[in-house]
Order: C-alpha cells, then structure tokens, then sequence
C-alpha cells in the first residue's frame, strides 16, 4: 500500500479574473531515488504556467513506494521567477523509491472593465 505527503500553498497574482480557463498544470511523476550510501535519495522538480497564463498557486505531492510513509518527505515547495512552481523532496527508504509531482495552478488573465458613477 502507497502512502502519500501531500503540501499545497497557494497565493493571489494581484486582482485577476479567469476567462473560463483555470487550470493545474503538473510535472508528472519524477523517480524519488533510494537511499544510498547512507545519504537519502533526492528529487527535484518544477513546472511553469503556458504563456499567456498566471500562476495563482501550486504545491507538490510525495508518493511513498511502501507503507512507510514517514521515510518520503517534501523539503520545500514553493513558487519561483517565471510563473513557475518548484518542489524538492527525500528518501531514507534503502529499498523502494517514491515520486515527487509538482502542481502551478495556472489562470488565464484578462482586462478588468473599468467602473466609472454617473
């Protein structure tokens, strides 16, 4: 049985509103290696909005390869330059490697009318 650790921030990009089109952009599972040699295996990965669009957030999850959930953690997730999000993650587990995934929720911005009174 897969255990997973799960870290999701999010944030605002300033006053923006969808145009239909918010999505989660992700990087697909990236091999957390086993541990070796006495040092944990280590995974990084990062994913960045489509041009056009705004990440608005993001966050990562850490999929454990066995029930030892608490050998697999996530050591930083966090936002970096270019509408991109990164994340990096650990492993103690000598015998079974894990994934890491990283998520950018991504919204596409568009032009806020302007309210004027009478």
């Amino acid at each position: 049985m897969a255990a997973s650790v799960v870290a999701m921030v999010t944030g605002t990009a300033g006053v923006a509103e969808a145009d239909d089109v918010v999505r989660v952009v992700t990087s697909g599972p990236v091999t957390l290696p086993v541990s070796s040699g006495g040092f944990p295996g280590r995974a990084s990965a990062a994913v960045g909005c489509p041009a056009g669009e705004t990440r608005t957030g993001g966050g990562a999850i850490v999929t454990a390869g066995n029930s030892h959930a608490e050998r697999y953690a996530l050591g930083a997730s966090a936002p970096i330059a270019g509408e991109r999000w990164w994340a990096f993650a650990t492993n103690t587990d000598t015998t079974n490697p894990g994934t890491l995934e990283v998520y950018a929720i991504c919204a596409k911005v568009v032009n806020n009318p302007t309210l004027t009174t009478p």
